[in-house]
Parts: C-alpha cells; structure tokens; sequence
C-alpha cells in the first residue's frame, strides 16, 4: 500500500484542515507472526498524529527481500496472484502463492514457501530443512512464461544453499554409486556428484533478481544468521561443513554456460559474494543453474514501492522491525532507510519489540514498542497496536526536542 494524507482527515476526504506541518514519511518491514507492514504503518500513523496533529503523512508500505515482500511488490505495481501447493522446510504441503506483475515477470518470496513463520521454535531443524517449496514455485513461473523473475531472499528457515530448489528444479545429487540423495545438509556430506544439466535446461533464457535481505555472503551466513534457524554450537559445525561441500559440488559441475553472454562466476567466488548469503544461500544455489543479478532488497523494493523519493526527503522517517540486531545495519530495512537518509542528515526513527546492537550513529533513534523489560507478556492485538503509536509519538517528540522535525 502506498497512501499520502494529511492530518486526521483519511484518504480520500476532500475537507482541507490546517496547513500541514513537516512530513513524516512512514516505512516500516512487517513483524513476523504479528502484522503486515501495512497494518504496522496503520499504528504508526495513529502516534504521529498524537505528536503532530498537522503533519503530512506519507506511507510507504515495503519489505527487505524477507516477509511480505509480494504483499509490498503487489501493492506497489499490481500483478496477478497464482495460488501453489508447495512444501515448507520440513516438507509439508501448503497453500502459497507467485506473483505475475505482467506476462514475462514474476515474483517469488522465499519466506512464504520455507519461511521461520511457518514453523513454531521447537520445530526447527535446519540440518533437514529444505528449500524445495522455492524450486516448486519459480518452476511453475516459468511454467506460465515468466523469463524474468525476483526472488525475495530473508526470512528463511533453511541452511541448503539452496541445494532443496536445486533439486526441485530438476538438479540430481548423487552418491559415489550414482544413487539418488536427497540434499538436506544433513546428507550432503554423501554427495559426490551434482548433475545441473536438467535445471539448466528447465532455465535456459530465464534471468533471476535476487532481492536480498542481508548483504552477508554466504562463507559467513551461519555465524551471523544460524541462530534464528535453530543452528547451536552442536550442529553448526555440519552445516558449515555441508555449506563447504555443496560450493565444491556446484563447482565440479561446471560454469553455466549461457550463449552470448559472459561466463558466470563459478560456486567458488559466489560463495564469498555480497548477498549471496540471504535466505539460507538459496540464491547462491539458484545462480549455478540461471543467470542471476544480487542486491539488497530494500533499495530494490523502494525504488519500485516510492519512486518520488519521499524516503529520502521527509523531514522524519520512521521504520519498524521485530528485532534490530547487527543484520539491521548490513542490509535490513531500517538500515537501508537510516543509510539512505544520513547524507542528508535527516533523522531516521527505529521501533522495535528489541535492540541487540548499538544504534550506527546520531541521526538514529531507537523508540521499544514497549517499555516493559523484558518485553510485555503478548506483543499481540490492542497492546501491539498501542505499543506502535506510542513508540511513533516518543518518536516524533524526540525530534521536536532536537529541532529537527520542524525542518520542512
């Protein structure tokens, strides 16, 4: 959703009310498991208008590559969704979905298909978590003609690599006597040999943008990010190890050879690439058996979501995420906005459930949706929502008191 409006009075109202004051843009990520980016902007919205009943709104509605990012791309330019049974991590089929935007582009969010959303804390298993669901949806894509397709990277609750789409494209993992194996990391390690040939065949004139949510590479993707899929000081070693072996594998089969095109970089100096590491290292998986272009998703989807660049000229942008930890600051939402915004030296406000990493400089605030330590009991409902403006009010009243808000 992106809307413009002014004071209390909603879209659409034709009444003028008092001149408006200094521009607030709004552009939070969604909160996994609690609300959409546009609900979260909802609540915001509500605080800014508690703290400058003038002021001139605008909402941005967005994603990072992670959650919500068809949602943002839907909202933004249209499309047409395509419903999908597809597997998550653990294997298990349910009902999802593919954006076409028009006849030869398509979107596919890797958080809807094996996303952390879709399972509970106990149920995580990233040594036989698969990306599959991933493989499934961009096959049907191309199945309906897309040649062209974004790939949300972020939110995922798998290490493979991407080695489960590779599978579900058509790619053979196979052991030292030709067998068949399926290629959780857990098995990897039996894999001796990769044939790519029927993926590529199945990809052949396809070109995959890979928007992603983190610019890690995937050589350091697990000590960053492995927590949060369940990884521990006692199985992150396999997965490290089996991360290593699949790049060694994808590189034994061979460059991907596209006619007129430059070589590809081989699975070597893709597994030490900027943004390659998103998502579990799907993406880097993908780029073995299609031509594909990495970069952050947020400046991705904002340049498609505000092209009239209110993020970067408001006067005060405030944005939200579930927890601001050091992935905030390497390509995360918040991050690209405070990124974009400090040459500027225009204020960025952060909202958050929690803060596990310092704030990057002085044109950064950081507002919890609820004083309460530690964090209230349900983050859920009215106290979602209440916690939300008011963490927008404290916002805005932090920087009335810094005179920075009063600059138009």
């Amino acid at each position: 959703m992106t809307t413009s409006y002014r004071g209390d009075a909603p879209p659409g109202d034709a009444r003028r009310g008092p001149e408006p004051g200094p521009s607030v843009v709004l552009v939070p990520n969604s909160l996994r498991g609690y609300a959409t980016s546009a609900e979260v902007a909802a609540a915001l919205a509500v605080g800014v208008r508690r703290a400058r009943p003038a002021a001139a709104l605008v909402v941005r509605s967005i994603a990072d590559g992670g959650d919500g990012t068809l949602d943002a791309l839907s909202d933004a330019v249209g499309g047409v969704r395509h419903p999908l049974d597809a597997t998550d991590a653990l294997g298990r089929t349910r009902r999802t979905s593919w954006l076409a935007l028009d006849a030869s582009t398509a979107a596919v969010e890797t958080a809807s298909l094996c996303g952390l959303g879709a399972l509970r804390p106990d149920e995580l298993d990233p040594l036989r978590a698969s990306s599959a669901g991933v493989g499934r949806a961009i096959a049907a894509a191309v199945s309906a003609g897309a040649t062209n397709i974004l790939v949300g990277l972020g939110g995922t609750a798998v290490v493979d690599g991407g080695a489960g789409a590779l599978a579900a494209l058509g790619a053979r993992f196979l052991d030292d006597r030709g067998r068949p194996v399926t290629p959780f990391p857990a098995h990897l390690d039996a894999v001796a040999r990769v044939d790519l040939s029927p993926a590529r065949t199945l990809l052949a004139g396809v070109t995959l943008r890979l928007l992603s949510d983190v610019r890690t590479p995937l050589s350091g993707n697990l000590a960053s990010f492995g927590a949060q899929k369940g990884l521990t000081a006692h199985n992150r070693p396999t997965a490290v190890r089996a991360l290593g072996h699949l790049a060694e594998l994808l590189e034994s089969a061979g460059p991907l050879d596209a006619p007129g095109t430059p070589p590809a970089p081989g699975a070597r100096a893709r597994f030490q690439e900027p943004w390659y590491g998103a998502g579990g290292g799907i993406g880097f998986g993908l780029a073995s058996v299609a031509r594909t272009t990495a970069g952050s998703g947020s400046e991705g989807l904002l340049a498609i979501v505000d092209p009239e660049g209110a993020v970067d000229s408001a006067a005060l942008a405030i944005t939200a995420e579930g927890v601001v930890d050091a992935a905030t600051w390497h390509g995360k939402l918040p991050g690209a906005v405070a990124d974009r915004r400090r040459g500027r030296e225009r204020p960025t406000a952060v909202v958050a459930v929690r803060f596990e990493a310092p704030l990057p400089d002085r044109f950064v605030s950081a507002h919890l949706i609820s004083e309460d330590t530690p964090p209230p009991r349900a983050v859920t409902g009215p106290a979602l929502w209440e916690g939300l403006a008011d963490a927008a009010d404290r916002a805005c009243r932090t920087w009335l008191r810094e005179g920075r808000l009063e600059r138009v």
